[in-house]
């Protein structure tokens, strides 16, 4: 046998070796899709949301991606090709881009919007009395209020339905003479409602946003990302003092982070500035109903000791 003969199969086993890797990967990835869906789909199903509707979701989002982030250099995307990269037919693709062609392209959400509120009433100097401490505002009376801060930082929401809401959760409250005070710069909706979905969505996205970044070939400069577990567990009794270890040095450090946003975020929404955040979770494999600490069961604060 010659030398050409023995090296010329070669090209071959490697395209082999590749197809296997890939093959590899993606039964890799289905499986850790179906770890991530578990708990998702639970949540689907206890508030009646069907397969059929569900699919219907995830084909908007397949053609989305497909259209925006696997477009060929320098060519027009096309149906054709959101099909063959998506495994959609073209038909399909071409009714889902309609829908999305005809939706409402606004990317701020409403949590967004009620968030950015909150925070523009902490931040912004024409909001603030002094030493930074956020005004009583009243709805549409005197130069700085209710009105205008919705008008500058949510755009085109009515101030009115903002108030309503504001007031709902528990971040504002009505005093007298007619003024609203800010008691939260943090927008946490109550349970089984609509915005907590929202909410829930935001965070999921950010998460997978940064394994995205962090696991594309291409990056360099992987995103902060840590988690930190027990090997064997603990005991059942230990449940509450982790939960309230959690939400005191978890408490602290985004106490730290809001402080640095205070002083370097952009005071109006600028064309290149770049949103950034890091979010915090606790998690346990079971008995979950054991972890609410006396914060959570009583409603009330915690008084904690100073820990060297």
């Amino acid at each position: 046998m010659s030398l050409a003969l023995a090296i010329a199969p070669l090209p071959a086993l490697w395209l082999e070796a590749a197809a296997r890797m890939a093959d590899s990967v993606k039964k890799s990835l289905l499986a850790a899709f179906r770890q991530l869906m578990r708990p998702l789909v639970r949540i689907l199903v206890r508030h009646g949301v069907s397969f059929r509707e569900f699919s219907e979701a995830v084909k908007t989002v397949y053609v989305d991606v497909g259209s925006k982030d696997f477009m060929l250099h320098g060519k027009k995307q096309t149906h054709s090709r959101i099909a063959i990269i998506t495994g959609l037919t073209r038909k399909e693709v071409a009714r889902v881009a309609e829908n999305l062609r005809r939706g409402n392209h606004d990317t701020r959400t409403h949590a967004d919007r009620v968030s950015s509120v909150l925070n523009g009433w902490y931040q912004d100097p024409d909001f603030n009395g002094p030493y930074g401490i956020p005004m009583e505002l009243t709805f549409d009376k005197e130069h700085s209020n209710f009105v205008e801060l919705v008008r500058r930082y949510s755009g085109d929401m009515p101030a009115r339905a903002m108030l309503e809401e504001v007031l709902r959760v528990g971040a504002v409250e009505e005093i007298p003479g007619g003024y609203y005070r800010v008691l939260s710069r943090s927008y946490i909706p109550l349970k089984v409602d609509p915005a907590i979905m929202e909410f829930m969505g935001q965070a999921l996205r950010d998460l997978a946003e940064t394994y995205d970044f962090n696991l594309n070939p291409q990056t360099k400069n992987p995103l902060f990302e840590r988690r930190v577990w027990t090997l064997t567990g603990i005991r059942p009794e230990q449940g509450p003092e982790f939960d309230e270890v959690v939400r005191r040095f978890g408490l602290e450090f985004i106490d730290r982070l809001e402080n640095w946003f205070d002083i370097h975020q952009v005071p109006e929404r600028e064309e290149d500035a770049i949103k950034v955040g890091v979010g915090i979770y606790m998690f346990a494999d079971k008995n979950k109903e054991i972890f609410g600490s006396r914060r959570s069961r009583d409603g009330g604060n915690i008084d904690y000791e100073p820990i060297d």
